[in-house]
């Protein structure tokens, strides 16, 4: 058995998610984790292109595209009548 290289700022996060403060920053940080794992899904496991700049731009274009999506997604939730939201919402607690 050994002990992590990194295992004081591992309790460092332990004690910050304990308290409301740290709670509400690992939350932020969860949707941050979300967008870049749908990036990544996108993507794929490797690189397209042979060079940064190329790999750059098409990184950036996946991006524009979920971006794009997730407001086309947002768009069609306030055009849908009050009543089916809230019954949609309902459904997903």
């Amino acid at each position: 058995m050994s002990i992590a290289e990194d295992e004081a700022l591992q309790g460092k996060f332990r004690k910050l998610e304990q308290t409301r403060p740290g709670r509400a920053v690992l939350r932020q940080r969860t949707a941050v984790e979300h967008a870049l794992a749908h990036i990544a899904a996108r993507k794929g496991q490797s690189a397209r292109y042979i060079g940064a700049r190329r790999n750059l731009f098409d990184l950036r274009r996946a991006a524009a595209i979920q971006n794009l999506e997730a407001a086309q997604r947002l768009l069609q939730e306030a055009a849908q009548p009050i009543g089916i939201r809230r019954f949609l919402i309902c459904l997903a607690l």
